[in-house]
């Protein structure tokens, strides 16, 4: 028993040092997060595009783009940001 708190101790440390690795800003990582964005932005906008020729007037409205584009961005957060946070190992999932 003794040995697997040490075990998951050394693990926990292993991780925290990923993460302060993960989230230093690369270029690399700055465009990914650039490019998901952009992409995500891009999408709402045809939907919401498609939903204004489809008779939704409503999204016409300055604030419910925003709104719309709020509730995108804070929804796909995790995604957006999954490169400055890489996933924990399995044995400390638990």
């Amino acid at each position: 028993m003794l040995r697997f708190v040490g075990k998951k101790k050394k693990l926990q440390k292993q991780y925290q040092r990923q993460l302060e690795e993960a989230r230093k800003p690369t270029f690399a990582k700055m465009l990914r997060l650039f490019i998901k964005t952009f992409g995500l932005f891009f999408i709402l906008l045809l939907l919401m595009s498609i939903g204004i020729a489809y008779g939704l007037d409503f999204l016409k409205n300055w604030w419910a783009q925003l709104a719309v584009y709020a509730a995108g961005y804070i929804l796909l957060q995790p995604w957006l940001m999954s490169d400055f946070r890489p996933p924990p190992p399995k044995e400390l999932r638990k």
